[in-house]
């Protein structure tokens, strides 16, 4: 049984996340910086390749309701060639909240310093804080799906 990567879909950053080999711990891996897709599904092509990934999971953007939002059929488009470049299963699961979550969990990390979204300065920390928002998220969704399958 290989591991399971989960990919937090950004049209430049994506945010990745892989269990261990056992399926029971999510690990956050850097954020992949992309100019196109093809170069984010090469880079993930790589990553299934040197993990011994045979599933991936996929965050999928729903609204509060549970419907389809809009970025939702961009993101099954992408699994669908990720799929294809892959020859694994790529599942959509549902990302609700993962970003709050994230936030969240760095704003305890870190007490609380420098988050609120109004009052960073526009610098390097920023862009550091993304990415380590997108590690979370990533790791967020690949937990709650995890504990879908117990």
């Amino acid at each position: 049984m290989g591991r399971i990567l989960c990919i937090d879909y950004g049209e430049r950053h994506t945010g990745v996340a892989v269990t261990d080999p056992t399926r029971t711990i999510a690990q956050a891996l850097p954020t992949i910086h992309h100019a196109t897709e093809t170069e984010l599904l090469e880079t993930l092509k790589r990553l299934v390749v040197e993990l011994e990934v045979d599933e991936v999971v996929i965050g999928l953007p729903v609204a509060q309701s549970g419907k389809p939002s809009r970025r939702s059929e961009q993101v099954r488009s992408f699994a669908g060639q990720l799929r294809k470049v892959t020859g694994l299963p790529v599942t959509p699961f549902d990302e609700r909240f993962s970003t709050a979550r994230a936030n969240e969990v760095l704003e305890e990390v870190r007490g609380g310093r420098d988050l609120a979204p109004g009052k960073r300065a526009a610098t390097g920390r920023d862009s550091k804080r993304r990415e380590a928002v997108d590690r979370v998220a990533a790791t967020i969704i690949l937990e709650d799906y995890l504990a879908s399958r117990r």
